[in-house]
């Protein structure tokens, strides 16, 4: 009558040293799925070996693997993200727009113009704008004019229009260089513009 051996509830019946080698095998894979050393016992055991590698049941949070891609993965995760470097730039366009002070334009100004007209003013001024009032006289005739520019550091931008109302004077002038003479540009309704030199002198 055959023999029977019980191996973990399984009943084989055993015809000598063959089946015992057999049993012995089917013991030691079935040790091995218990520990975790595979996932099966069908000969798949890289990827049994994969999910038993430390870093799956390691406690510490340094911890590197053995397997190559594995470790290549962590070192890039836990490598330190660059930024790159911060370069400081100065606000030089902030700071320098508040570093140019508006001239004060204000005051009686009277304008020589190299075509013979002249040009008294009374102008006021509120932050960068300028406007006012006076006169103009050509030869022996005068009329009012009205006057509004702006001001830009020390350079002044002025717009007369006389009461006749058919041209207007663009004159530049630079504040800080009285002086020297400068600059306007005549428009005329129905005619060629004009340019010229100008005398200016202030009094505030």
């Amino acid at each position: 009558m055959p023999n029977y051996v019980y191996a973990g509830g399984i009943s084989i019946k055993a015809f000598g040293i063959p089946s015992l080698l057999i049993l012995l095998t089917m013991v030691s894979y079935g040790a091995d799925w218990l520990e975790g050393g595979y996932v099966s016992g069908g000969g798949n055991s890289e990827i049994g070996q994969y999910f038993t590698d430390p870093i799956f049941s390691s406690s510490g949070g340094h911890y590197l693997s053995s397997d190559p891609a594995t470790r290549e993965m962590q070192e890039s995760m836990d490598r330190p993200i660059s930024l790159g470097s911060v370069v400081s730039r100065p606000a030089t366009s902030v700071a320098g727009a508040a570093s140019i002070q508006t001239a004060n334009a204000a005051g009686r100004w009277s304008m020589s113009l190299s075509d013979g007209r002249s040009i008294y003013l009374e102008l006021y001024q509120s932050g960068t704008r300028i406007f006012g009032r006076g006169s103009m006289t050509t030869g022996q005739k005068t009329q009012g004019a009205l006057a509004s520019g702006t001001v830009t550091g020390s350079t002044v931008i002025l717009d007369v229009v006389p009461e006749s109302g058919i041209e207007l004077y663009s004159i530049s002038l630079d504040i800080s260089r009285l002086h020297l003479s400068s600059s306007f540009h005549v428009f005329r309704y129905g005619g060629q513009i004009g340019s010229g030199t100008v005398r200016a002198t202030r009094t505030p």
